[in-house]
Order: structure tokens, then C-alpha cells, then sequence
């Protein structure tokens, strides 16, 4: 992919080609790219056993394809098309960074500015840190520190994202401020408030006002919007119909839309970018969303600009936002520099694998890559010429310690003038070398020492972070852990181990969690399971006061969440949902895993 050149037209020509056709129209892509396209997607819903799925192509800043496969409603008949209307889960976020975006360009806000400005309400527990730094910015692109989640009635008929800012005062930041990666769902619908209070409009108001009716999208809209043509059904895997599902976070992914309404947009954000005046689209606003924002996060998993993640090598680049309702789901690749867009919905819970395969299979045609997503590194590169050295014991001590990851502990201790790193996988010695890395290796049977290929360790403080990161040759640059203060549990925190069985709200989805169970690694080291009906996920414990602790890891989402212990009731508390005691653990040891 590489720059075309722009031959003339506006927004309101450009999408004047979808005004005539919701079938194939415009300024068709080859043939041969179509059909490969279309084997990809009927093999995916051979393979995924979707029920309907949906796409369209833009090629030339024009609709080229849009086509439907497979049935909006089983027990009718009724065939998947471009019209068939689907929630676009996440994708939604797009929407409420643009929003922002014109509110920014008024000089009714500014992006850079804390939170509280604008939702004065809003006060999370701070955890030390400054809370001026979670800013409008940091929350559109994820770097803000706010939890992942609250999951404590995220359905519509419970709640809707006004009360959000009452869910996260009751809990406290995950993460320090504009230093660590951390996606949030329910940070856009703070986000959702700010548009609510600056400009008056209830959110779904003001977008349908300020975007989706001067784009023409007269087929999209939300839940609450009472012309919103009936949309698809949705379905399992096995061809149940699901339950209904409405979320409460309308800014972070209630938004529907078809095919053909996602291309029109596609295209204004393209030619705005490209510097075509006309509402409701503001080029500069643009330019800046799709331009990298997050570059000085050091602890980070993607690219991202302003509401949108972000592939580039070089001067090429590419947009894209993936969705799910917790059973649709939706996928979005802009391509500016060649006015290329892709956009898929599906209707099936597991179609997130199509969504994906289709946007990067259209992402490679354009000449970048998956791995284009990888953030630049920040540490020093490796050096091929290192040789063996000695540090003073009082720096290898320096980085002694146990290690929260997003799933398990690691712990670090010295042996000699070497480091031993002990995971779930075995124990690797790190040996100091004059770039300043480690070298890994693995000691054999023998007592010989093989070395790991392609690799590198590094600490760095990183806020008040003391963070291990791994240099891969064939990952590229992460995190693998932070040191944790050491935190002797006290016999009221072993006395809480054991199960916990949810009862009361529960997490409407096709996931849904059924049990916490506590215990310990080595002895000493807390962690929660917690039991959802698709199966067991693990989480290292921070302790952080007596009767609170947070879950282990650095990003990109659910690290650093609150579980709150009230022992009167024998109650624990953990993204607002609750579990009762219901089985003391036998023993208060676990291997580490």
C-alpha cells in the first residue's frame, strides 16, 4: 500500500455512490480479489458454523461490493444482506472518539484536560497516583488507568453508561495514568457522559444528529432510537437463537449499523482525512484521530490513534476497530492513503475469527501486515557484539523479587553473579552481558547451559512500575511482568481461602462467571480462579490493604481490578459481581502455575 492520488470530489460525492445500490455498485475491485474475498468468507462460516454474515468492500474512496451469506433469521427464511442490520459492538468507540473530535474543534472541550472538567461527579479511588493525568485524551486511547470493566449490571434494562460514573466510584484505578496500555470499556462511557454534559444531547442523540444523519445513515442508529429498522437475530454456534442482549455502555459498543451505512462512513472518515471540507467531519479532527498517539507508552500492546488501533511501517498506515455485543460481531479497516475500506458483521457468537480473517486478509492486500501493529520499541536494541560481565550484587539484587503477570507469578532471585527467573514454564538463568540485557538460558540434566535463542531481558522502571521485559526477535518488544511489595499474608487473609459461589447479578452473555475460588502459590502468594461456563481463568492477587487486593499484570485489559473481601458476610466482591463462601480451601499451598 502506498499513497494514491486524490482526484478531486467531496464527502457528499464520494458517498453519492452509495446512494444508488446496496449490492455491488461504485467502482467494482477485481474480480478475482472479490471472489477470494468470498471464498474466505463462506469457508469461515463452513468452519465457524455462522448462522448470516455480512461485508462490503470500498475501493477508490467508492462501494465496490457489498453482499450478504447465510440467513438474518433462521426460523423464517430470511437471507443475510447488505441491509440486514447488526450491532457493531466496539466499533462504536469510533463513533464516540469523533463525537469528541467535534466538540474539541468547537472549543466546547479540550481533549487534553483531566476528566473531572467535565464529569465533576467521577471520583475512583486514585491508588497514589495523580488523578489530572486521566485526561479525555488518555481515555479515548486507552492509556487512562481506568478499570477494563465493571461488569455489575451491564445490561440496558439494568442500567445505562450515565450510572457507570457511580459503578467506578465504588472501585479504584487499575492502572497509573498515561504509563500503561490498559483497554476500557467502560472509560468510553465515561466518555459518553462528557458528550452528554458539554453538549446537552443524551449520547444516541447527539450522534445521530451530528454524524449519522448528515452522513445519510438512515440505517443506523441504537436501541433507544424508536425508528431503528428491525435488525437481525442472533445465534450460537449450534443455531440457538441467543437471548437479548442490549448493553448498558452505549458510547463503547451499542451502536447498529449494516454493510452499507459502515461504508458511507468509512468514506467520509477517508476523504476528511484526506482533506475534503464538509460536515460533519472536520479534516484536522480526522488527521489527528488517525495519527499515532500513544508512542511514549512504554508498556503497551498496539498502536493506536484516537478511538481507533493502528498499523504502520513507514508512511503507511492503516485504521482499524474490531466489535462484539457479547453474541455479534463486527469488524472495520480503513485504509486512507489508498481509499480502500473493509467492513464485516456477523451474527453468530464466534464470529469474531471471520471479522478478523476478512480485515487482515484485505489489510495484507493493501501491503501492510498484522505484526504493523506492534508498538516501536523503547528500550536499547540488543547488541550482537555483547560479551559476559559482571554486576555488583547490589544491582542484581535490585531486580530480586516476585513478578505479577496477567495470569500467574514469577519470581526472581540471584544465584551468584546470575539471575534465576522462575515461571510456570521451568526456570531460566539470566546472565548479565555489557549491553546492559540478560541473556536467558535453559540449565539441561547435564548442568550445561542452552542458550535461548533470539532473546533478550531487560528491567526498567517504568512509573512506579519495576517491569521485565522480554526482547524477541520474533515478538518484538514486551512486557513480562512487574515487581510486587512484599506482602506476608496475615491468618485472616489465609483464612479466606477456598470457594465462592456467584450468586445475585449476573453478566448477561454467552459468558457468564459462576464461582471464585482462592488459594495460594507456594505457600504464600494469593490467587483467584474465577469459574466462567466456557471454562477457568486464573489471576496473581496483589494485596493492598486488609480486606482488598487487585489482580495481577500490566494491560491490555481486566489487570489491576479490584476484589474487595467483607468478611461479616463471608461475601467477596469482584468487578462488582458477588460470590459467597461456600468451601474452605483444604490447604493454603499450591504449586506455582
Amino acid at each position: 500500500m502506498r499513497r494514491r492520488t486524490f482526484v478531486g470530489g467531496t464527502i457528499a460525492s464520494a458517498l453519492a455512490a452509495l446512494a444508488c445500490s446496496r449490492g455491488l455498485a461504485g467502482n467494482p475491485a477485481p474480480n478475482t480479489q472479490i471472489e477470494r474475498y468470498r471464498a474466505l468468507i463462506r469457508k469461515g462460516i463452513a468452519d465457524h458454523k455462522l448462522t448470516g454474515v455480512s461485508a462490503a468492500l470500498v475501493r477508490d474512496g467508492k462501494l465496490a461490493w457489498a453482499e450478504g451469506f447465510g440467513l438474518a433469521d433462521r426460523e423464517r427464511g430470511l437471507p443475510m444482506t447488505a441491509d440486514t442490520i447488526v450491532g457493531i459492538g466496539s466499533v462504536t468507540k469510533t463513533f464516540t472518539a469523533l463525537a469528541l473530535m467535534q466538540l474539541h474543534a468547537q472549543g466546547q472541550i479540550d481533549i487534553d484536560q483531566p476528566i473531572a472538567a467535565y464529569v465533576p461527579e467521577l471520583h475512583i479511588g486514585a491508588r497514589g497516583a495523580d488523578l489530572a493525568q486521566v485526561t479525555v485524551r488518555s481515555i479515548m486511547n486507552h492509556t487512562s488507568g481506568l478499570p477494563s470493566d465493571v461488569f455489575k449490571n451491564t445490561g440496558l434494562e439494568t442500567g445505562d453508561y450515565t450510572s457507570v460514573v457511580g459503578l467506578l466510584n465504588e472501585t479504584q484505578l487499575a492502572a497509573w495514568p498515561q504509563t500503561i496500555g490498559l483497554y476500557s470499556n467502560i472509560g468510553y462511557s465515561v466518555l459518553g457522559n462528557v458528550i452528554r454534559n458539554v453538549s446537552g444531547q443524551a449520547y444516541p442523540d447527539y450522534v445521530r444528529a451530528r454524524i449519522m444523519e448528515p452522513l445519510g445513515m438512515a440505517r443506523s442508529g441504537f436501541v433507544t432510537d424508536s425508528a431503528l429498522p428491525p435488525r437481525t437475530q442472533l445465534y450460537y454456534q449450534d443455531g440457538r437463537r441467543t437471548p437479548p442482549l442490549e448493553l448498558r455502555d452505549q458510547p463503547a459498543g451499542g451502536m447498529y449499523s449494516d454493510v452499507s451505512d459502515m461504508a458511507r462512513y468509512a468514506i467520509a472518515m477517508m476523504e476528511a482525512w484526506r482533506g475534503s471540507a464538509g460536515l460533519p467531519i472536520d479534516p484536522a479532527s480526522v488527521q489527528t484521530m488517525f495519527r499515532l498517539s500513544n508512542a511514549d507508552i512504554r508498556v503497551e500492546t498496539n498502536k493506536k490513534g484516537l478511538g481507533w488501533f493502528m498499523f504502520q511501517a513507514g508512511d503507511a498506515f492503516a485504521m482499524y476497530h474490531a466489535g462484539s455485543t457479547g453474541f455479534a460481531n463486527a469488524a472495520l479497516l480503513l485504509l486512507p492513503q489508498e481509499r480502500i475500506a473493509a467492513v464485516i458483521l456477523v451474527n453468530t457468537v464466534g464470529g469474531n475469527v471471520l471479522a478478523n480473517d476478512f480485515a487482515f486478509r484485505v489489510l495484507e492486500d493493501g501491503g501492510l501486515k498484522t505484526a504493523d501493529i506492534r508498538p516501536a520499541p523503547h528500550l536499547p536494541s540488543p547488541s550482537q557484539d555483547a560479551v559476559p560481565t559482571r554486576l555488583p550484587l547490589k544491582v542484581l539484587d535490585s531486580h530480586v523479587g516476585d513478578y505479577a503477570r496477567k495470569r500467574t507469578f514469577a519470581s526472581i532471585t540471584r544465584d551468584g553473579h546470575d539471575l534465576l527467573l522462575k515461571t510456570p514454564d521451568g526456570v531460566l538463568r539470566l546472565q548479565s552481558v555489557s549491553d546492559g540485557s540478560f541473556k536467558p538460558y535453559v540449565q539441561t540434566d547435564h548442568d550445561h547451559l542452552q542458550p535461548v535463542a533470539g532473546e533478550r531481558y531487560r528491567f526498567a522502571d517504568v512509573g512506579p512500575y519495576h517491569v521485565l521485559f522480554v526482547q524477541s526477535a520474533e515478538d518484538g518488544e514486551y512486557q513480562a511482568g512487574y515487581r510486587i511489595p512484599p506482602h506476608p499474608l496475615d491468618a485472616s487473609w489465609k483464612a479466606r481461602l477456598g470457594r465462592y459461589e456467584h450468586f445475585g447479578y449476573q453478566v448477561p452473555g454467552a459468558e457468564q462467571i459462576l464461582a471464585a475460588q482462592f488459594d495460594m502459590v507456594d505457600g504464600r502468594l494469593p490467587r483467584m480462579q474465577l469459574v466462567y461456563n466456557t471454562g477457568t481463568y486464573t489471576y496473581p492477587l496483589i494485596v493492598t490493604s486488609p480486606d482488598q487486593a487487585i489482580t495481577g499484570g500490566l494491560g491490555p485489559e481486566t489487570t489491576g481490578e479490584t476484589v474487595r473481601f467483607m468478611d461479616e458476610d463471608g461475601v467477596v466482591n469482584y468487578s462488582g459481581l458477588t460470590f459467597r463462601r461456600v468451601q474452605a480451601a483444604r490447604n493454603t499451598t499450591t504449586e506455582r502455575s
